[in-house]
């Protein structure tokens, strides 16, 4: 198997590809006022883990996203600052396990540094490769296609490779706080 390529975005100049004209952000911007905005954004949580060497890895994230059916692309966004950055820059498989509503407490807990992340989560048998949550609103299995540092973050673009989906509700995040959809 080919190791998965890692790219290095430009981390100063954006281009605009509509007039790829290099577009800088304005001397007034607020990041406090950025941060909120986004913050307001609802979106799913989601826990990626890995498996190196039978050692597990996992985070919570909530910058997650759709890229194409065909191919079955998803893509994830992990912090460079993050606890399990190394694992995610080597790995060739990952579980994205988006989350269901009961599962804040889970959620909470791969948002912790320095603990046994795993210690709380039951895991579906049959997927050895990669630890995959039991009782999630679905899991996408997929391996690594590729990674790009953008700005202070990894971009992991995974080909899915399979798709455990239940009839449980998502669990939101909005505004700093857990939500559940009514």
């Amino acid at each position: 198997m080919t190791t998965p390529a890692v790219h290095t975005a430009p981390a100063v100049h954006t281009v605009d590809s509509v007039t790829d004209e290099t577009l800088t952000p304005p001397a007034g911007l607020d990041a406090a006022e950025l941060r909120r905005a986004l913050a307001g954004i609802a979106t799913s949580v989601t826990l990626v883990t890995t498996s190196i060497h039978g050692t597990s890895y996992g985070f919570t994230a909530s910058s997650f996203t759709n890229v194409s059916v065909s191919p079955p692309l998803v893509a994830v966004f992990l912090a460079e600052t993050a606890e399990s950055y190394p694992a995610f820059a080597e790995t060739d498989h990952v579980a994205i396990n988006v989350l269901a509503d009961d599962q804040g407490d889970i959620a909470r807990r791969f948002a912790t540094k320095g603990i046994d992340k795993f210690a709380a989560v039951t895991l579906q048998e049959g997927y050895s490769h990669v630890p995959v949550v039991t009782g999630a609103q679905a899991s996408i299995i997929g391996s690594v296609h590729e990674r790009w540092t953008v700005g202070d973050h990894l971009m992991i673009i995974v080909s899915v490779d399979d798709v455990i989906r239940t009839q449980s509700a998502p669990l939101v995040y909005q505004n700093r706080e857990f939500r559940k959809l009514v």
